[in-house]
């Protein structure tokens, strides 16, 4: 019997700790921090499962966790959130992966990912999931996991008709081949430039996305640019987005939640250009609050900040 879910996600979950650093370190810099916490972040998977069960989205995680407290609490922040955790596998051979996140006086993040608890995950028990849940509309993934399973299962899930999405942060070690099974790549601007290898500092967006469909074979790319709003390269079709002016609190988890909104806006029916337009106004929200899964918005309270932005055009 199948289950009744739009939008299945498969890579990490483990638990952020955090600190606060006065700059981004140099390369080989020692700096002090302070305020150093374990807080309710849960990695890639997690984040974008949670925003996506905030903003209404029938929405299941697949993956795998140890049976320790960090897994626990994976179980407690996706089900708080509405998200279907059946294929969240618990097992006492893995221990749940963790985090370090360092944020500087202007609330820019560096994020350092240890090791995810998805390398116990099989292929077998990854078709076990796909197949329960062969009725969603979209499948995301992404590389903060192994990079092997997550591309494995992206073709299963093409194959089984569902539209993939794969965001490629953390950047892959690996070389990823030929993407004809990708329906949407998610990056930022400077994962884009390292996937179509162009320089360091090129500002030319368009070619950057253009070059990766290029190398990649991959249907459409979604490149968010920070400041800069974002780039969409649908079909032969290039937009930009522009960014939505706030103050920004922090922009950790600004990528996930510009990917949860982006996919739920499809799963609504919106165009591409409508989803991306709607999911950088989704992220600007997200940044003017403090951490990730408390700072993820409700579908309620996006669509109060659109009619806010809305009336002081």
């Amino acid at each position: 019997m199948t289950k009744n879910i739009d939008v299945i996600v498969l890579n990490s979950h483990g638990v952020g700790q955090f600190c606060n650093i006065k700059r981004l370190p140099f390369l080989g810099e020692t700096l002090r921090a302070w305020n150093w916490r374990v807080e309710e972040d849960g990695g890639k998977g997690t984040t974008v499962a949670v925003s996506l069960g905030r903003l209404g989205v029938k929405t299941a995680y697949v993956g795998k966790v140890g049976k320790d407290p960090w897994g626990d609490l994976g179980f407690k922040w996706m089900g708080d959130a509405g998200v279907d955790t059946t294929y969240m596998y618990q097992s006492d051979e893995v221990a749940t992966g963790t985090g370090l996140v360092m944020i500087d006086e202007d609330g820019n993040n560096t994020i350092v990912d240890g090791d995810s608890s998805l390398e116990k995950l099989t292929v077998k028990e990854i078709r076990a999931a796909l197949e329960d849940l062969k009725d969603a509309k979209y499948f995301i993934t992404g590389f903060a996991m192994p990079q092997h399973l997550a591309l494995t299962a992206a073709k299963m899930a093409h194959e089984m008709g569902i539209t993939t999405v794969l965001n490629t942060s953390p950047l892959p070690h690996e070389p990823m081949g030929d993407l004809n099974y990708i329906d949407y790549i998610v990056c930022n601007e400077v994962e884009g430039r390292v996937l179509a290898e162009f320089e360091e500092g090129s500002m030319d967006y368009e070619k950057i996305a253009r070059r990766v469909r290029e190398i990649y074979h991959c249907g459409s790319v979604a490149m968010t640019l920070g400041e800069e709003g974002c780039l969409v390269l649908h079909e032969d079709k290039v937009f930009r987005v522009p960014a939505v002016k706030v103050d920004v609190v922090g922009t950790v988890g600004a990528g996930d939640s510009f990917l949860a909104a982006f996919v739920a806006n499809l799963v609504w029916g919106k165009s591409v250009e409508e989803a991306a337009a709607w999911a950088v106004k989704c992220s600007a929200l997200k940044v003017t609050r403090a951490g990730t899964i408390p700072a993820f918005p409700y579908l309620h309270e996006v669509e109060a900040f659109i009619a806010k932005l809305d009336e002081n055009k």
